[in-house]
């Protein structure tokens, strides 16, 4: 068991990526926080997993967007297990439409969501981690943070933001023993992607034409990547953004 005993907080854990996270961090012995907006979702989802492995799971609701939310969340969590050892910043949002078409009120809701999140739970755990002198942060950024899609200009920026966020927490956080890193997952087949773009069989052949393992990927796949970077075999990799695409990037 790559996490056996480590105690995980994952945000946007009710379902897609998040869920994928979750499960398999218990399923490699850890005791996961799984944190949503979505209060019956999440709670139904820790309850499955708990079900599945075997781990004590919890379900907690939280806005992410809310400092004491989060900092309520990390109290619950240090009750509970006395220690945080792994956060995954997950939570986001993707809305799709060109600029002249963007108001102030989309734009301020994906930068709050995806880049105020992750800001103030990256916040509240690393004082833990920095006194544990220990600790993983996995932030969950996108290939649309390394290149241009069309209709996603404020999505991309916070994308794009996280990925030098991370940088900077890599360096700040580093002298403690703390790793940060983010993951820029590709196409991956979830009910945002499947809400916003890939909306027709046509639509969801052209993104796999662009890859080079022709296929999109699944939040399992996502779910392996931030395992490792869970786990100590990543413990000399801090800073990085790991692309997960399939070789889509190759293919623009």
């Amino acid at each position: 068991m790559l996490l056996k005993d480590k105690i995980a907080i994952v945000t946007g854990a009710a379902q897609g990526i998040g869920k994928a996270i979750a499960k398999m961090y218990s399923e490699h012995g850890a005791y996961v926080v799984l944190c949503d907006i979505q209060e019956d979702k999440v709670k139904a989802t820790a309850l499955e997993i708990e079900k599945e492995t075997g781990r004590k799971t919890v379900g907690l609701t939280v806005d992410v967007t809310k400092s004491e939310q989060v900092n309520a969340v990390v109290e619950k969590t240090l009750e509970l297990f006395g220690r945080i050892d792994i956060l995954v910043n997950n939570a986001g949002i993707l809305r799709h439409a060109l600029i002249i078409d963007t108001d102030e009120k989309m734009w301020d809701q994906i930068f709050n969501i995806n880049v105020k999140g992750t800001f103030l739970f990256t916040k509240a755990v690393c004082s833990v981690m920095m006194k544990q002198r220990s600790g993983k942060i996995i932030n969950m950024s996108s290939c649309s943070g390394k290149k241009p899609t069309l209709k996603e200009a404020a999505y991309s920026a916070t994308k794009a933001a996280i990925i030098g966020f991370t940088r900077v927490a890599a360096l700040e956080m580093g002298p403690y023993g703390i790793n940060c890193n983010a993951i820029c997952p590709g196409a991956t087949d979830t009910d945002m992607i499947r809400n916003t773009f890939l909306t027709s069989p046509e639509v969801e052949q052209e993104w796999i034409d662009k890859t080079a393992l022709k296929r999109l990927g699944r939040p399992e796949d996502q779910a392996r990547v931030a395992l490792f970077l869970a786990s100590e075999l990543s413990d000399h990799i801090t800073g990085e953004s790991l692309i997960v695409s399939a070789g889509e990037l190759m293919g623009q």
